[in-house]
């Protein structure tokens, strides 16, 4: 078997795949499942955790990818990505930072005034069909929309999932996170795919976690990344021009800030809403940026 590209043999399912696909992405980390006999795959690019049969030879060259980047072949099964091939592809990736460092612009969030104004801004979010996009993308434009339409300054909250918790559950995905609007000092959660109205960040927790799991709020990533097995879960509040988990690691890891809104993140992020091309067709400015 080469160590430069893994077909994996041996699927644990016989039913017919509906949808295959491929994935450019980094290899965030791969853990041991705690309910199956499978590895688990965790994408820095969109989320996911991808899942292959575990065995001592696939275990070793999964972790030997840890870090890397990697082009995944997969077929989904319900709602779960299998991998049929993984293979590096040198310097090759998704994961790339758009913004060199610069002064950060400490900007507060609009306080929309009371909770019947955001319940209006919430029922007037693209509305999106949860099985055909992804959570950060729908933030990132639901995010965008509030700003370029209604001059509301919102932020984002992200619950990590850490390790313990995916192996514990076999989770699908090891991030979530929706934008954050403020009413009358309060913060709601604005996660249209998910609940029928705002939610306070708390309730919105616990639409995703049992009530009695703590998630600890952090300001650093390595507050989740050095610590997966003493919790559950975590909580991180951002600014809402931050797209994926891998900005807010090079913000706290390389001091790279996002202050602006970067093109090629929202024509990406606008995949995520059927009719997306046309809706956001204005988009298509050919600038590098859209500044704040």
């Amino acid at each position: 078997m080469s160590l430069r590209s893994i077909l994996v043999m041996g699927l644990f399912f016989a039913a017919s795949f509906a949808q295959a696909g491929q994935t450019l992405t980094n290899v965030t980390a791969v853990v041991e499942s705690g309910r199956t006999r499978r590895m688990l795959v965790l994408s820095s690019v969109d989320g996911r955790v991808y899942k292959a049969e575990r065995n001592r030879e696939m275990k070793a060259y999964l972790e030997s990818l840890r870090g890397l980047n990697v082009q995944i072949s997969w077929n989904q099964v319900g709602p779960e990505r299998v991998i049929t091939a993984i293979t590096p592809v040198g310097n090759v990736s998704q994961d790339v930072n758009f913004f060199a460092p610069s002064a950060n612009r400490d900007v507060e969030p609009t306080d929309v005034g009371t909770l019947e104004r955001a319940v209006a801004i919430f029922n007037g979010l693209n509305d999106t069909n949860k099985t055909r996009s992804q959570c950060f993308k729908r933030a990132h434009m639901w995010s965008f929309d509030m700003w370029s339409r209604l001059g509301v300054i919102s932020q984002k909250i992200y619950i990590f999932y850490t390790r313990r918790y995916i192996e514990l559950q076999d989770f699908d995905w090891w991030f979530h996170v929706a934008p954050v609007v403020r009413a009358g000092g309060v913060d709601y959660a604005l996660d249209r795919a998910f609940t029928k109205k705002p939610l306070t960040i708390r309730e919105w927790k616990d639409k995703f976690l049992n009530k009695n799991i703590t998630c600890p709020t952090i300001t650093h990533y390595d507050e989740y990344y050095n610590n997966q097995w003493s919790r559950l879960c975590y909580l991180r509040l951002m600014p809402m021009w931050y797209f994926r988990p891998a900005d807010i690691r090079d913000l706290d890891r390389e001091g790279i800030v996002k202050n602006n809104w970067d093109l090629a993140e929202l024509q990406d992020a606008r995949r995520a809403f059927e009719g997306g091309e046309q809706t956001y067709e204005a988009l298509d400015t050919g600038a590098d940026t859209i500044t704040h």
